[in-house]
Parts: structure tokens; sequence; C-alpha cells
């Protein structure tokens, strides 16, 4: 195999490098397009190696969010202080990610742009509100997360643009977030149903909601409609069994050789309503602690 291999230090370089260029595939932490490239599933003509590019790593606070690069790596995500106190759903998701080896080098950014449907980081991601930042040497421009994919291994990203940081909300007092993952085995696993829920609770009900789960449908998806119906809801069992009911409903799985699409739907209904008890405890719990 061969193909010209570039190698940017700074956005500016990557953006004018971009700008024109066919036929090309961004590298970060290598765990997919280097397995794909062994497996002759992809054979770009230009490799561009975006992994010496200090400003698209870190993870820092901004006024009412938290900022992570994409060149972060899921352990990086799993041991920072502030992810764990403000976004801990997001750290668990992190480390449901393969194994230690693909955790210490995959990116968080790789796991949006590989538009896996399995992707594990993404349901928490989508759950905690998360926004894109694109930039290109045409611009820049801010997507919601589920608008950024458009099919298995497809993502709305134009000819030169390039993922330059994810934006999540942290989970403040009176708020709870939770993730799950069911897999054939505990490590290693590819996602059968993954998901996320985010919850506010005030007054003793449900004011705010985000669902999604991954593993479902050819993209991750959001529950919009199951959010809406649990505002106003007190948060107990019998709505969340509901909630997860409404679920398995709506989402449109595949038989495929880890899992039938009717073992899908019930796993779905199951993780909706763990993830939704797991969050609302935490909610409550906060409001009791303060």
């Amino acid at each position: 195999m061969q193909f010209n291999y570039h190698s940017p230090k700074s956005e500016t370089e990557l953006a004018a490098l971009l700008n024109g260029m066919e036929d090309y595939c961004l590298l970060a932490g290598g765990t997919d397009v280097m397995v794909k490239m062994k497996e002759k599933l992809i054979s770009p003509r230009n490799l561009v190696d975006v992994s010496g590019i200090e400003s698209l790593k870190g993870i820092r606070e901004t006024a009412g969010s938290l900022w992570i690069g994409p060149l972060v790596t899921h352990r990086e995500l799993m041991d920072s202080p502030v992810m764990n106190k403000k976004t801990a759903a997001l750290c668990l998701a992190a480390s449901e990610v393969g194994s230690p080896q693909i955790r210490n080098a995959g990116t968080v950014g790789g796991n949006i742009g590989n538009a896996s449907p399995a992707a594990d980081t993404v349901p928490a991601l989508l759950a905690l509100d998360a926004k894109v930042q694109l930039n290109s040497a045409n611009g820049s421009e801010n997507l919601p997360l589920d608008k950024v994919f458009v099919g298995p291994g497809r993502t709305c990203l134009k000819s030169g643009q390039y993922i330059a940081g994810i934006h999540v909300s942290p989970v403040a007092a009176g708020e709870g977030a939770a993730f799950a993952k069911f897999g054939k085995r505990k490590a290693l696993a590819c996602s059968i149903v993954n998901g996320a829920a985010w919850v506010r609770v005030q007054g003793g009900v449900i004011t705010a909601a985000r669902i999604a789960l991954g593993s479902v449908g050819p993209t991750p998806v959001r529950l919009y409609e199951t959010e809406k119906w649990l505002v106003g809801r007190k948060p107990e069992p019998a709505v969340f069994a509901e909630a997860g009911l409404q679920a398995e409903q709506s989402v449109r799985p595949i038989d495929d050789v880890r899992c039938t699409a009717t073992h899908r739907g019930k796993l779905a209904r199951v993780t909706v309503q763990r993830c939704l008890e797991a969050a609302t405890k935490q909610a409550m719990e906060v409001c009791v602690c303060e």
C-alpha cells in the first residue's frame, strides 16, 4: 500500500493542507484507521497525522461547559479529575472502550469521526448535550453531536473540515447522568446495546431529560419523544419502565453476528430503564446533600 504521509503541527497548517486535498484520511490514535488500512477496507492516497497538534489536546472548563480536545485519549478522559467530578457517566463510557492499549491510544475525536453506531463514548456525549466544533480553511461551525452522524461510518463533515473540539454540559446539582453497556463479554466487547441518560429533578418531578442509545440503528440516536414525555412526571419505577418500553418500540435494530434485532430491542428497554433509574437517583441524592 502506498500513500503520502503528512504531519501538520498546527491547526493553521492542517486547515491549509486539507483545503483542496482529495482522498485523505485523518490519523489520530490510529486504533481504527490502521486496522482498516491493514485489512484493505480503506486505501487513502493521503494520510494526515494530526497527533502532533497541541491545540487539539487537553480538557478545560469554559463558560457553562467543558471543552474536550479531539485528541484527548480515553485514558486521559477516565483519569481527568474535573471530568470525573462533573461528567462521571462519560468517564465510565470511556472506561468501556476496547482494551487498556486501545484506551491509551484511541481518542474521543476518533470515536466520533469513526461514526460507528456502537461507539461507547457517543451516547454519553449525546446525553451531556455535546456540541462539536468543525473547522476548516473556510471558517468554523458548531453542530449538535447527533447531527454529525449520517450513517454507519459516515459523518456530515465536508472536505477540508476536521473536529476542533467537543463541548459538553457539566452535571450540576439536582441533575444526574448514567451510562450502561451490554456486550458479549466483560472486556474488548463491541456493544450489543449501549446508552446513557441525563435528567434534572426539581420539586419531585423530572423537569428535563436527555436519552441516547447506540447499536440500535445506523447511527447513535437521541430519544426526543421519550424525553418530552418524561417532563413533569415523577421519577418512579413505573415511569422508567414506560420510558424503556417506548425506547424498545422506537428503535430499529438489525440482526447481526452479535445479537438478534428482537433481543436488541429488549436490551434497549432495559438500558433506558436502568440509566434513568441511576441518573435520577444521582440527581435526588445531590439535591438532598446540598
